[in-house]
């Protein structure tokens, strides 16, 4: 009887979730825009509470819901100085996401890598700026399909089996972002992200509640003393801190969400509010139900070994109805983190790769199509990923490879937003040597205090900045279009009045 009423709810809650779908697509049908850019970023029309809810959505991943629960089961209190990031990124929302609107609204960009060619006037590391950021999504996409997969195994004892979950997420994926593209994924974003922060927020309650109430506290420390003092990884943390809060906002999938806000002070809003949400959502909540899954009785059968699915373990002993909501909930957040990657990720393959290889640049028409089959592809290949041997591994090693590799391409960033001292070849090569060096930290381990993001991101940095001591600065055209524009918008809060000049790929 459980697992039918969890798979009736399931049911119930794919089909609103097509519905939503269906009215995005309606509206994208209506746009006059360009059909590349309507595609893509949503025609850079997006409103404060949309984007907003949809950033937020985008967070909150099976990382969220399942890993981080985990993590503080594993290790503690420790883990709450994570939410420092929430911070972080709501500033560099501001600084660094305005000029990136600014620069994709004046020369038409949809794509990370249009404006590293158009600054950098280098294909090359335009080229490399996007594989970077494809192999970065990746393992972050593939989270949120094993994640879901393993909630939905977990609270059906087995009915709705890892392997048909895997396919569920994939397909739903799939279908939404060739359905409706960016639209339909900030509409289903912003009803997913508003289900499960309610999910969430019920969930925290009603784990207190069982394991004492304003009591849980004293009772974790009567079995586990030791996860209510913080054991201190300084450097593990600073890593979090740097990959989530520095190394998220240059991911594509969130470069291309600043291309699609309607104006620079829906970014600003963004800002402000991105704090408040993050943070509650997504460290203060955890804590509480991770902890208190130490209590026996709370969440039957968990381990390190399987302590990323607590939530559902909680849900299948006390109130496998309620469970079910909790489930979707999951699911809603995987689907609402990876397709805005997926999208992202397709047409960069489209427009950085493909486009960029041929003698004469695809139309807006060939580019959506191009897009759509990469769509197809990508789900593809992450549902093979998913299911091959080892794709249901621990959620947060898996989440930090990705963000690791996305911190590698904020030197590059940051040579276009702030520093006129970063030359070509010095972007080129730091990405080369900090991205090179993670790799080989991740497959040797070697026993050093600085993860393999960490290590990597400073590497690049030291050759960054000394093989632009040497070599030539990009062009005085370069510097006028983008640090003298920006110096002159942030002055004066006011565009350019300079036409401005499309990029070629356009």
């Amino acid at each position: 009887m459980g697992n039918v009423i969890t798979i009736s709810i399931l049911a119930v809650f794919i089909g609103v979730f097509i519905f939503i779908s269906f009215l995005s697509k309606r509206n994208a049908e209506k746009s006059t825009n360009d059909a590349a850019e309507d595609f893509v970023i949503g025609g850079r029309s997006m409103g404060t509470v949309v984007l907003l809810l949809s950033m937020g959505a985008t967070y909150f991943s099976t990382w969220t819901l399942l890993g981080s629960f985990g993590a503080y089961y594993r290790e503690g209190v420790w883990f709450i100085g994570f939410a420092v990031w929430t911070i972080f990124h709501a500033v560099f929302i501001w600084l660094f996401g305005a000029r990136i609107w600014l620069a994709g609204k004046r020369f038409g960009f949809i794509t990370p890598g249009q404006m590293v060619e158009h600054y950098y006037e280098s294909k090359r590391l335009r080229t490399l700026v996007a594989v970077i950021g494809i192999f970065a999504l990746v393992p972050v996409m593939l989270i949120q399909v094993s994640g879901g997969a393993l909630a939905l195994d977990t609270m059906t004892d087995g009915a709705v089996p890892y392997v048909v979950g895997v396919v569920i997420t994939s397909v739903m994926v799939g279908v939404i972002v060739l359905w409706a593209g960016f639209k339909g994924t900030a509409w289903t974003d912003t009803f997913m992200g508003v289900f499960f922060a309610t999910i969430l927020i019920c969930t925290a309650i009603y784990v207190c509640n069982l394991a004492g109430g304003f009591n849980m506290f004293a009772n974790v420390a009567a079995y586990k003393p030791e996860l209510l003092v913080n054991n201190g990884k300084p450097m593990k943390m600073v890593e979090i801190w740097l990959g989530l809060g520095f190394g998220a906002w240059v991911l594509p999938h969130m470069w291309q969400k600043f291309y699609s806000a309607a104006s620079p002070e829906v970014l600003g809003k963004v800002a402000v509010m991105t704090p408040f949400w993050n943070s509650w959502m997504m460290a203060i909540i955890p804590l509480v139900i991770g902890t208190a899954a130490v209590i026996p009785g709370i969440a039957p059968g968990v381990s390190k070994e399987t302590s990323d699915t607590i939530l559902p373990l909680v849900f299948a002993e006390h109130a496998p109805i309620l469970g079910a909501f909790v489930v979707a909930g999951i699911l809603a957040a995987a689907i609402s983190t990876i397709n805005s990657q997926l999208l992202s990720s397709a047409s960069i393959v489209a427009e950085d790769v493909v486009n960029s290889l041929r003698s004469e640049p695809l139309s807006s028409a060939q580019s959506t199509k191009v897009t759509r089959i990469v769509v197809a592809s990508l789900t593809t290949l992450i549902l093979v990923l998913a299911l091959a041997p080892g794709g249901a591994g621990l959620l947060v090693p898996i989440a930090a490879l990705g963000f690791g590799l996305g911190l590698q391409l904020v030197p590059s960033a940051l040579g276009m937003l702030h520093f006129r001292c970063v030359t070509e070849k010095g972007a080129f090569f730091g990405l080369i040597g900090g991205a090179g060096l993670m790799v080989l930290m991740a497959i040797f381990k070697p026993d050093i205090p600085l993860g393999p993001g960490f290590a990597g991101f400073i590497f690049n940095i030291l050759i960054t900045l000394c093989v632009s001591r040497f070599t030539s600065s990009v062009s005085a055209k370069s510097l006028e279009n983008y640090h003298d524009m920006f110096d002159e918008y942030m002055r004066n809060n006011t565009s350019s009045d300079k036409k401005p000049s499309l990029v070629t790929t356009k």
